[in-house]
């Protein structure tokens, strides 16, 4: 996990999940720069248009919370129990 959130392309993830995550990752930080290319990668790969619209669907959700989260200053409630590594590749710069 620690990994993934640090570079999900060296990961070791499947090609469809790297696809996958790049297409998230996208989605996220530069939504208006997407095209009909970035669907058709994932649809090449399998991925059903459900499947392509639930990824964009839980992008949209993350980027919007921790958006706000941001913005608000809101102190983010941490499990008990994380690694102090999965700790820092999920939390980053943003604490």
């Amino acid at each position: 996990m620690r990994h993934i959130a640090k570079d999900f392309r060296s990961a070791g993830l499947s090609p469809d999940e790297v696809a996958m995550m790049d297409f998230a990752a996208k989605a996220s930080t530069d939504p208006a720069s997407m095209s009909d290319v970035d669907s058709l990668i994932l649809r090449d790969r399998g991925f059903s248009d459900r499947e392509i619209l639930d990824i964009t669907l839980a992008a949209g959700a993350c980027t919007y919370f921790s958006r706000v989260m941001l913005a608000l200053v809101v102190e983010v409630d941490v499990p008990s129990g994380l690694s102090a590594g999965l700790k820092e590749a999920l939390l980053g710069a943003h604490r």
